[in-house]
């Protein structure tokens, strides 16, 4: 044989035994996938739990494994749980209509809401750039805009008909463009800085501090929703520092919350 086929042998062996290894991992998945639903249909919620969980451990995840997941703690009256799986199936397409229609079944459900302040409208406008644009797509459009102000910009400066507009117009872009990025920026630190967390047991206090002996700032319980400030939060291993939907600040145990 040929010393030059040797290393192509290898490569084909290679590729071929990784692509049936990932096929077989997809199909394990899949039969995981069924049995757990299959379960959860004959109301072994605990068992379908278990299979759904380690599906979630094997990072096997979509839209209809966070519903299930919360169909599930639903059954078993572990709401704010429930509640945390379906606002992850809401991030999903495929899935969103249903998981928003299961959050107000299990909002329903609670026995104490929180008062909600509205948001202010930049931050409304964040919010749904992060979640239908994202920053790595805002920027890269700040950076088409930029190219395109600069080159109408330069042609001004060859095209005799309409200079002065086509100035005014490549000036016009490239500021756009510079507000654009920067608002790419500004929503990347937004998503990195700040994470949505569910309060998961019945009742906890918030308080000043991140110890036991702090005042109480105030009373948070099973399906709260929180904003989880991470840079606050370094400082303490145990402790998250958070946002109330009420406006209120304080520190909440990590084992208290599921953050999103």
């Amino acid at each position: 044989m040929p010393t030059n086929r040797i290393p192509k042998i290898f490569l084909f062996l290679f590729l071929f035994g990784g692509l049936a290894s990932l096929s077989f991992a997809q199909q394990n998945a899949q039969a995981l996938f069924d049995d757990a639903n299959e379960m959860l249909q004959e109301g072994n919620y605990q068992q379908a739990l278990s299979l759904y969980q380690k599906l979630e451990g094997q990072n096997t995840v979509s839209g209809a494994l966070f519903i299930n997941m919360g169909i599930s703690y639903q059954h078993i009256d572990s709401l704010g749980i429930a509640k945390y799986y379906f606002l992850k199936a809401s991030q999903f397409e495929e899935t969103e209509q249903q998981a928003q229609k299961a959050l107000e079944f299990v909002e329903s459900r609670f026995s104490r809401q929180s008062a909600v302040l509205p948001k202010l409208p930049w931050d409304i406008a964040t919010d749904w750039l992060q979640e239908h644009i994202g920053a790595k797509n805002i920027l890269l459009i700040g950076i088409i805009t930029l190219n395109v102000g600069v080159l109408i910009f330069i042609a001004h400066w060859f095209v005799q008909a309409y200079p002065n507009v086509l100035r005014i117009a490549g000036l016009s872009l490239i500021g756009a463009a510079l507000l654009i990025i920067a608002s790419s920026f500004y929503t990347q630190y937004i998503s990195e800085r700040y994470s949505k967390a569910v309060m998961v047991t019945e009742k906890v206090s918030v308080l000043e501090e991140p110890t036991e002996e702090a005042s109480i700032v105030s009373r948070a319980y099973e399906g709260y929703t929180f904003t989880v400030d991470h840079r606050q939060s370094k400082s303490e291993q145990e402790w998250a520092y958070v946002r109330m939907s009420n406006g209120l600040y304080g520190w909440i145990p990590n084992s208290e919350i599921l953050i999103l």
